[in-house]
């Protein structure tokens, strides 16, 4: 059974499913299975029926397969509506300031009613100028939201210091009032005020178009208009004034309250989130606790009376006193890794979850020297590329799928010849192959929880790897796994050696 790689592909790179094929020869001795390598790797394949060895290599390869953005995600429908709202209120203020801007050259330039000063050519000219002004600053609101300082600030000393329409200052004080605070906000609001101010005196003196002189009856003379003028300009600032600061303040208070419920909210989800990882430390403080007592008791005294057989056995039976010894130094590493289990269940930091690993790849080798002790051997290749530069996690989750796929193969074909490959680097990742035969009625050694697979499975995925368990037509067992290889974590504070 074999399973031809895509053109242009090399075992180790997951194709366009994700899914990291197997190297084709499936089922056959994994030293047949690459008879080329990429350049860069080192090689020592295994002779006289020995592992190959780990030849770990300097790389000047730069890490690639950083994970690239998949698109932006899609607008929120909520977001695309405040946005069309802001833009069609910022579009039909401008037009309205745009209309109010050419009024006092319409004013100024009027006819004069009898009795009214007459509008001389410097008036004119300056109600010329200050409408050109206010066209640009009309355009400028559409950056009010970004710059309502500046756009407020122009507005006003433009309509303090020509005859212009208070207009842009106005709808710039709404951002400032809802957007800002400090006393520049309420040192704007002032010159606004002014601003209008002034802008309503000049509008008085244009009868019989004045727009102030409307208060006073549509055809109120001039001498009326101002006689009324100390109370009129007042009553004429606060109707202009009153209606912009109020719409500013009240955004300011919506916007506020807006902050605040979502301060709420995520406080509360920070409290739930708090409450349930206490509620899991206590859990898995529980869990030390029994493994402690009881996994850890038991594999003590089974180390203590593996040595105590070994001793006895060592000068009347030396095959025994091996079989001991083997025992022992299991049941001690099974210890050492309980202990480290329990370390992390009762410290479950960031830190100790990436020292993660008591294991590496420069294990391996022990690991599959381990194996070939058992009957049936092993046959492997193992090719890596700075295998030192892999982070330790990686390294540590390859380590236990080799360990759990060996374990796995001794259990349910005990006797038959294991085939391992593993090969890889930066830019290419970690490509694991494990295959045995599984003849029709081998009984297994022991039975298992049938968690072996998912667990491996599992491992790979948490790294973002995969992992696939199947057999083929001849009956040949296989585990196909890869895994990204991700550069170790730099420590915060650590710099960076120089290349």
């Amino acid at each position: 059974m074999t399973s031809p790689l895509p053109p242009g592909s090399h075992p180790g790179a997951p194709n366009t499913q994700g899914y990291v094929p197997p190297h084709p020869g499936f089922g056959a001795p994994a030293h047949d299975a690459f008879p080329t390598l990429p350049p860069g790797y080192a090689t020592l394949p295994a002779q006289g029926g020995q592992p190959a060895l780990i030849s770990v290599r300097g790389s000047t390869q730069a890490p690639t397969g950083a994970p690239s953005r998949q698109g932006q995600p899609a607008r929120a429908p909520g977001r695309q509506f405040r946005r069309i709202r802001r833009g069609t209120a910022t579009t039909t203020w401008v037009w309205v300031s745009l209309f109010f801007a050419l009024t006092p050259v319409v004013q100024h330039s009027g006819g004069v009613e009898a009795g009214a000063p007459g509008t001389n050519a410097v008036i004119t000219a300056a109600a010329g100028i200050s409408a050109f002004l206010a066209v640009g600053l009309s355009i400028l609101l559409i950056w009010r939201f970004r710059y309502p300082f500046l756009v407020t600030a122009l507005g006003a000393g433009l309509a303090i210091l020509l005859p212009a329409t208070p207009l842009p200052a106005l709808i710039g004080l709404v951002s400032v009032l809802r957007f800002r605070r400090g006393k520049w906000v309420w040192i704007l609001t002032a010159a606004v005020t002014l601003a209008c101010t002034v802008s309503a005196y000049w509008d008085s003196r244009a009868v019989p178009t004045s727009l102030t002189a409307s208060f006073l009856g549509r055809d109120a003379p001039y001498a009326e208009v101002q006689a009324a003028l100390p109370w009129l300009l007042p009553a004429v600032t606060l109707v202009m004034v009153l209606p912009f600061v109020s719409a500013g303040l009240v955004l300011r208070a919506r916007t506020e309250r807006d902050v605040a419920l979502t301060e709420v909210v995520d406080t509360r989800g920070r409290a739930a989130t708090l409450s349930d990882e206490v509620t899991r430390q206590r859990e898995r403080q529980e869990v030390a606790r029994e493994i402690h007592d009881t996994l850890a008791s038991r594999l003590s005294t089974l180390s203590l009376h593996a040595g105590a057989l070994e001793v006895n056995a060592r000068e009347s039976d030396a095959a025994l006193a091996g079989a001991a010894s083997v025992v022992r130094e299991s049941a001690q590493r099974s210890l050492d890794d309980l202990r480290h289990v329990v370390d992390v269940l009762r410290d479950p930091s960031p830190g100790t979850r990436v020292a993660g690993g008591r294991t590496s790849l420069a294990d391996l080798p022990d690991l599959i020297e381990a194996a070939e002790a058992l009957p049936g051997g092993i046959v492997s290749n193992v090719f890596l590329s700075d295998a030192a530069g892999c982070d330790p996690r990686v390294a540590h989750a390859c380590y236990r799928i080799v360990q759990e796929a060996l374990a796995n193969a001794r259990r349910h074909a005990p006797g038959q010849t294991v085939s391992l490959s593993l090969r890889g680097g930066p830019g290419s990742g970690l490509t694991l192959t494990l295959t045995n035969p599984c003849p029709a009625g081998l009984t297994p050694t022991s039975v298992g929880g049938g968690h072996g697979i998912t667990g491996m499975t599992e491992r790979a995925q948490l790294l973002g790897g995969t992992l696939t368990a199947r057999t083929d037509d001849g009956g040949v067992f296989g585990i196909f796994a890869w895994l990204p290889w991700i550069p170790p974590e730099v420590p915060a504070g650590q710099a960076t050696p120089a290349p």
